[in-house]
């Protein structure tokens, strides 16, 4: 008995998430490792920003898109479909587009990021290809781009799951579907050696039975 609680998981586990993600995703995973493992207490960081894992002390974090090439250990656990939504208000006033190359006529709800100007990607005629687009009203948080469209203000552009609840009760709906890239992967990231950890590897095995192989 002595040996299997020394090698059960327990500490602080320190993880990183983007901010959405976490409370529908990671927080329900969170709650049932937190009560399969009462020894281990949690610190969940939400960011849309890159963090620096072992700047900040963290074990794990999850990460939306193609990872760059760095020491991390990296473990796939599915896919995030990328879709254009906005408000049933604002399509009465100003249509939909029925191509992409027709976001240049609307209201785009650009996320800033790095200064880059705004460029969604969407399979056209099988091939991936990215569209400039642009609007009058920009923010660096994906929350706030949600709630322009939901408000009207323009098209936004983001992983379904970011939109899931208000596409489901109505406040936005989905265009250009037949448009939509292929999905982004989404991976859970690690220090090398930190998998070592049983707290670690205890969550990384329980998260990876909840998302792996799912588009959300």
């Amino acid at each position: 008995q002595a040996a299997n609680r020394l090698s059960e998981p327990s500490g602080i586990l320190r993880m990183s998430a983007p901010v959405l993600f976490g409370p529908d995703f990671l927080v329900p995973v969170i709650a049932d490792y937190m009560r399969t493992y009462p020894r281990v207490e949690v610190d969940l960081q939400l960011s849309d920003e890159f963090v620096d894992l072992d700047a900040e002390g963290l074990d794990l974090a999850v990460r939306i898109g193609n990872l760059p090439d760095s020491n991390l250990r990296a473990k796939r656990l599915g896919a995030l479909r990328r879709v254009v939504f906005g408000a049933p208000a604002y399509f009465q006033q100003h249509g939909r587009p029925a191509h992409p190359l027709e976001l240049r006529e609307h209201e785009c709800i650009v996320r800033t990021v790095d200064g880059r100007p705004g460029e969604w990607m969407f399979q056209i005629e099988g091939k991936p290809r990215p569209v400039k687009v642009a609007g009058t009203f920009r923010s660096n948080l994906m929350i706030s781009i949600y709630a322009a469209a939901v408000h009207g203000l323009g098209l936004g552009y983001s992983p379904l799951w970011q939109v899931k609840h208000p596409v489901d009760d109505g406040r936005l709906e989905l265009v250009l579907t037949e448009f939509e890239p292929v999905p982004v992967p989404i991976h859970a990231v690690w220090p090398d050696g930190r998998s070592s950890s049983a707290k670690v590897r205890a969550f990384l095995d329980l998260l990876a039975s909840r998302l792996e192989l799912k588009n959300l």
